[in-house]
């Protein structure tokens, strides 16, 4: 009513209405919030930015490693020396005074032959092996350039063959191992793979042992051979690359390359592990030759081979 007028059938309408959407709007507002917010495309479809993990972009293996970064080479094969045990000597004879007296003799009575025993295998659990197959299905690149039968060679699966083949010899042995990374499609997973073996429980000293393929620079490159890094400054660690190295050498006859590290930008495995921790690159799959040579079976075994016997070296002398 305007006026003392009466209202028109009009205003009586626009009256209802507002009446009828306050109510709906209010109603709404109780159960939903505010339905600006509510209808916000910002608020709606937030736009989340996440930062990647600087140390997830450092290098992660010897095909990673810019140019410009020092490396520390060492291609001599060091004999690694096995301290002998120290045996507590004899003590002195003391000469006698005396003349013994003759025993009378006495005819033994011969007893039954023992039975035969099965002969048991003494397991050793001198270390407990963190066995890392490097990268996973979800890792960009880390594949050979295409084949001669339009294959690829992926690391990934080298990696897990070489340490699935690993732990099928060690369980032989009785050695005590810890499969870090079973798991297939994963990407570098380098934290993760980290934080497994440093708080896996072990009543033993743990070593960690990172499996990996060697990638030059180029499509295709002239690189080959052999080589294992180890924590810049481990004596420990370089006596593992030491004999890490030697017996992939003289497995497989292959270029030896050395072992190495660096003072910056040390592997991520390497630098985080808090055990002593090697890395070994197995060739290099964007090698024209090498790469099927990676592929062959029998290149594997004496891959497994040479891994499995210098597990045993320390299992059998310690570190």
């Amino acid at each position: 009513m305007v006026n003392g007028s009466l209202p028109t059938p009009i205003n009586r309408f626009t009256f209802m209405f507002d009446r009828i959407t306050n109510f709906i709007r209010t109603f709404f507002e109780i159960i939903f919030g505010d339905l600006r917010k509510l209808f916000s495309p910002k608020e709606r479809d937030p736009i989340v930015i996440v930062e990647p993990d600087p140390e997830d972009l450092e290098p992660q293996d010897g095909g990673d490693i810019p140019k410009d970064t020092i490396v520390t080479v060492n291609t001599k094969l060091e004999e690694v020396v096995v301290m002998p045990q120290e045996v507590e000597p004899p003590p002195p004879e003391i000469p006698s005074t005396t003349i013994p007296t003759p025993k009378p003799e006495i005819t033994p009575i011969p007893e039954p032959a023992p039975e035969p025993k099965p002969e048991v295998v003494t397991p050793r659990h001198r270390f407990l092996w963190c066995l890392d197959n490097g990268h996973g299905k979800l890792t960009a690149g880390k594949r050979s350039p295409k084949l001669k039968n339009d294959t690829r060679f992926f690391e990934y699966q080298f990696n897990r063959i070489i340490v699935k083949g690993i732990i099928k010899e060690l369980k032989k042995h009785g050695v005590k191992y810890y499969n870090v990374v079973p798991e297939v499609s994963v990407d570098n997973f380098l934290k993760g793979r980290v934080l497994r073996a440093n708080n896996v429980p072990s009543p033993i000293p743990k070593i960690f042992l990172s499996i990996h393929a060697n990638a030059g620079p180029g499509t295709w490159t002239s690189a080959k051979g052999l080589e294992t890094w180890f924590f810049h400054g481990s004596r420990t660690g370089r006596k593992l690359a030491a004999v890490f190295q030697q017996q992939l050498v003289n497995e497989l006859g292959w270029t030896n390359r050395g072992i190495k590290s660096q003072a910056t930008k040390q592997f991520y495995v390497l630098r985080r592990t808090n055990m002593p921790a090697v890395l070994t690159e197995n060739g290099f799959y964007n090698n024209r030759k090498e790469v099927y040579s990676l592929l062959d079976k029998e290149i594997q075994k004496k891959i497994i081979k040479a891994h499995v016997d210098a597990i045993l070296f320390f299992e059998k002398h310690g570190i």
